[in-house]
C-alpha cells in the first residue's frame, strides 16, 4: 500500500531524471492508477527508501563468528 502524501517534508526535494524500460514504467502507472501511490514519484520514493533500508540493514544481519 502507498503512503499518504505529506506537503510538509523536512528535507528538500531534488529532482533527477533517469530511464526505465517502458514494460516497468506501465506496471508502475498501474499502481498509481489503482490507487496504492498516489504518483509516480510517490511510488519511485517509496521504492528507494525501501531499497536502501534494506541494503543498510543487511549490514547489520550478517552472521559473523563471535571473537574469542
Amino acid at each position: 500500500m502507498g503512503m499518504p502524501r505529506s506537503k510538509a517534508r523536512k528535507d528538500p526535494m531534488v529532482l533527477i531524471t533517469f530511464h526505465i524500460p517502458e514494460n516497468m514504467l506501465k506496471e508502475l502507472d498501474k499502481l498509481v492508477e489503482e490507487g496504492r501511490y498516489p504518483s509516480r514519484s510517490e511510488a519511485i520514493r517509496v521504492a528507494i527508501r525501501d531499497l536502501l533500508v534494506k541494503e543498510r540493514f543487511r549490514d547489520y544481519t550478517i552472521p559473523r563468528p563471535f571473537l574469542a
